[in-house]
């Protein structure tokens, strides 16, 4: 029978932060001795006064407000302002499983040369979570290892699993922690080196996505406010933007870290319309001093951003497109990272997507009369084949005479028609003819099994993700980001400066 452990009540890290287990503003500090009891980075009492600089956890009020572009937003600027070797980054608990390989992470001697040390494991696969791939690939975290970046993935039956008392619940926060401390050695080995400037030494710090609320996980244990006060970190609240919805959202992820006593470093307000930029900041402020003030007066949690909504981030690319209905584009592969706005109006029509219902000729006068620049994500019937051999004569039209086509098409084989599965099927010639296109060619895509009104549905109401390749929008997002949030607050606010010690 499997040994299995008790889950602790509260963390060391938890424990350490008063009886209370409150937190306002900067009344509630963890003191030097906890911090160093985790990080192995945290300064010593003795020698020169130093900065201690505690893990960064990005939280949000739910799901798809912003997690993943904040936490790129803090990277880049990191690693920019410190050097991508003195940048961690983890997410403790993911859910969308990636395999990848994981070899030994790169370490360096301080002048660019690897340095290889004897005996060292040389890697093997590991399942990860998605947005760990993303974050390492892009700003080249190879210092890291997958497998510390992202210690427990939750997939199906996992819940079952731990509830049925097969997974050991100490065992979960025991992985999450030597993960941390893997991280925090790898960027303290490195954090005598400088940026790149030729400035001074830079300082490390690490960066740890949340999952969802700061509740998720917790069926399994795991929960987001409870791995930040297992791991000592500071959290950030992402809220979407608005006032009374944004605020309860809010308050109630606040009572949660205020139950671990967890210390909120502030809270970035995102995807607010440009309109309500001004107002969002000034009684969004207000509400938080307000209701979040310590009993004694103490200052509450301040808005570290407020960030305005690009719609572009929000955007589905056509690879998005792809793993809506899990299919492959037959032919215009070359172009799966080019994005569609398939929003709606004000007349309630959508902006970048068409579902073709007219004639041939309708359809043509349609196509011709876009300007080059125009994308729109066309959507028929297998069965409209006039459609489809339009939709690529158009495109052949505009190559021979040098003019952009940027419109691509999905085709339905789904629907209340009365054809069959066998009936609605492209035909073999069409399915030639769209292939000989190549990859550089119009994009189509089947979406097996959807009427055109189900495809639109799905595409309008999809999530688009970042993807490790769509390296334009990861670098876009990061770039609308940074400008709003207050970094210098921010550093402030989750690290402690360590006295000097007298000497005898």
């Amino acid at each position: 029978m499997m040994r299995r452990r008790v889950v602790r009540a509260a963390s060391s890290s938890f424990a350490a932060r008063g009886p209370a287990g409150l937190s306002f503003g900067n009344a509630s500090r963890r003191t030097s001795s906890s911090a160093s009891a985790l990080d192995p980075a945290a300064p010593s009492s003795s020698g020169s006064e130093a900065r201690h600089q505690r893990p960064i956890y990005v939280a949000a009020t739910r799901q798809h407000v912003g997690k993943t572009s904040v936490s790129l937003a803090l990277v880049s600027h990191f690693a920019r302002r410190f050097g991508n070797s003195n940048v961690g980054y983890m997410k403790a608990v993911g859910q969308l499983g990636l395999r990848v390989w994981d070899g030994p992470p790169a370490s360096t001697d301080g002048g660019g040369g690897e340095l290889q040390q004897a005996g060292e494991e040389r890697g093997g696969y590991v399942t990860i979570d998605k947005d760990v791939k993303l974050i390492r690939d892009h700003f080249r975290l190879d210092h890291l290892k997958f497998a510390d970046m992202s210690p427990i993935l939750i997939p199906r039956g996992y819940t079952k699993s731990y509830l049925d008392g097969e997974i050991d619940p100490g065992g979960q926060l025991a992985d999450i922690r030597r993960a941390y401390l893997n991280i925090r050695r790898a960027t303290a080995a490195n954090s005598g080196n400088n940026n790149g400037s030729g400035d001074k030494p830079s300082q490390s710090i690490t960066i740890c996505e949340g999952t969802g609320h700061a509740g998720v996980g917790s069926v399994v244990g795991a929960g987001n406010a409870r791995v930040a006060a297992e791991l000592g970190a500071d959290v950030v609240l992402v809220a979407n933007g608005g006032l009374g919805r944004a605020f309860d959202e809010l308050e109630l992820n606040r009572s949660l870290c205020l139950q671990y006593g967890v210390n909120i470093a502030g809270v970035i307000v995102n995807k607010v319309r440009p309109e309500k930029f001004d107002q969002t900041r000034v009684y969004l402020t207000k509400a938080i001093d307000q209701m979040w003030r310590g009993p004694n007066g103490e200052p509450a949690p301040p808005i570290l951003g407020v960030v305005p909504d690009r719609p572009y981030l929000g955007c589905p690319a056509l690879a998005d497109v792809e793993s809506t209905f899990g299919a492959v584009l037959l032919s215009g592969s070359d172009h799966r990272f080019r994005h569609y706005d398939v929003g709606s109006n004000v007349q309630g029509r959508s902006i970048g997507m068409s579902m073709v219902t007219t004639d041939l000729a309708a359809f043509l006068r349609t196509l011709q009369r876009q300007p080059d620049e125009s994308r729109t994500l066309f959507i028929c019937h297998s069965s409209r084949e006039d459609i489809i051999l339009g939709f690529l004569g158009e495109y052949r039209r505009r190559a021979r005479r040098g003019i952009p086509f940027q419109s691509a098409l999905v085709i339905c084989t789904g629907g209340d028609d009365g054809l069959d599965d066998e009936e609605a099927k492209l035909s073999t010639e069409v399915c030639d003819m769209i292939q000989d296109s190549g990859n550089a060619g119009p994009p189509v895509i089947v979406a097996s099994g959807c009427s055109p009104a189900e495809a639109a549905k799905k595409i309008r109401t999809m999530t688009p993700k970042f993807n490790a390749s769509d390296e334009r929008r990861v670098t876009k997002a990061a770039e609308h980001y940074e400008p709003y949030i207050d970094f210098d607050l921010l550093l402030e606010r989750t690290s402690t400066v360590m006295p000097a010690a007298e000497e005898s």
